[in-house]
């Protein structure tokens, strides 16, 4: 199922927990851990960059990026904005933020490069006159289907591994008891499961990086979704994680969806 198939059974109303953002340093460039404001409101924040393009875009840059007053314009709309300022980080940070959002929005086919801005689609229009529950549905959908997980990952390999993994992920995810989940021992388990089948992926990467992919791919998104809890949303790895109310309507939606393929990156791994 493609990603602008509307997904309206869903339930809404995650609890937000204010949140804003951390960032880190690899090497010289600015790494963050999670890009939503408030913890939880990834479909707010979607919904608001898209209208920042209701009217007439925002205009972009030579190279296909936002330019900086509409970095700003974005900042000024979602949640948690205001606290990035002009300074370096402080922008670097907004334009990975405005990435997240812009490869869902690409995913989802809800907005497009015309005429040198940043427009809204017939789509997204009508992703902003969805409700809530579908709206939810919709960015999961979006994210499970339709943006490079390799992008988001520590490693990119580990990252589109498990994208194509994601069915045997989804089981194990859909299995897990009410309570705290040990994300180390999630993840030890979960390389165990599907790692004979990547040898070469799975001799790189230690527990400690399957921790780091499995959080930056799989469980980062549902939190920022309201669909898993954990402790310390902003940190690398939480520890642990527990399923919320909404995670059984978002799995049940990802069984309906088909990703058959291997991701190219990997497609020389499957062999060693």
């Amino acid at each position: 199922m493609e990603a602008e198939r509307s997904i309206r059974t869903l339930k809404a109303g995650p609890e937000r927990t204010e949140a804003i953002i951390e960032a880190g340093e690899r090497g010289s460039e600015v790494v963050t851990v999670l890009l939503t404001g408030p913890f939880g409101g990834l479909t707010d924040d979607v919904r608001e960059f898209l209208l920042c393009l209701a009217d007439d875009g925002l205009p972009l840059t030579g190279w296909g990026d936002l330019d900086a007053a509409g970095l700003r314009l974005m900042c000024q709309r979602l949640p948690g904005g205001a606290a990035l300022d002009d300074r370096p980080e402080g922008l670097a940070l907004a334009r990975r933020r405005a990435t997240l959002l812009r490869s869902l929005c690409d995913a989802g086919k809800l907005a497009e490069a015309r005429d040198g801005a940043l427009r809204l689609t017939p789509l997204g229009r009508e992703f902003l006159d969805l409700p809530a529950a579908a709206q939810l549905g919709f960015v999961f959908a979006a994210w499970w289907e339709g943006v490079d997980w390799g992008q988001w990952a520590p490693s990119a390999e580990l990252g589109r591994l498990l994208w194509h993994e994601r069915e045997a992920l989804l089981q194990e995810l859909a299995g897990l008891p009410d309570g705290q989940v040990d994300l180390e021992g999630f993840a030890r388990r979960f390389r165990a499961l599907v790692g004979h089948r990547w040898p070469a992926v799975t001799a790189n990467a230690d527990v400690a990086a399957w921790c780091g992919a499995l959080w930056s791919t799989a469980l980062a998104p549902l939190a920022m979704l309201g669909a898993v809890e954990v402790p310390a949303p902003l940190a690398p790895n939480p520890g642990w994680f527990a399923v919320t109310a909404t995670t059984p309507a978002l799995l049940a939606a990802a069984t309906a969806m088909a990703g058959p393929g291997v991701p190219p990156a990997l497609a020389v791994s499957a062999y060693n």
